[in-house]
């Protein structure tokens, strides 16, 4: 299947949706941390066991999903002449 430009203009505005949704996260983590260093230092040490346990699911969970799905042809992905 040839590629056609609209392939390529969504190929051009992957790298500006990720930096957009980079700065929503940042944004939206300041202000959580903001928020939470107001509330106290036993608010900041559930807040950090509960962090490092979503850090620690999140993690396990792409270990799996990564694992489990394997190339569907078992090959390299690119097509090779036949040799004679």
């Amino acid at each position: 299947m040839a590629p056609t430009s609209a392939d390529a203009l969504l190929g051009l505005l992957h790298p500006a949706w990720q930096a957009l949704l980079a700065v929503c996260l940042l944004i939206v983590t300041i202000l959580g941390l903001r928020r939470i260093i107001q509330r106290g230092p036993a608010r900041m040490t559930n807040a950090l066991v509960i962090t490092g346990l979503l850090i620690v699911v999140v993690a396990a969970v792409g270990l799996l999903a990564v694992s489990c799905s394997g190339p569907a042809s078992g090959g390299s992905g690119r097509a090779t002449a036949p040799s004679r």
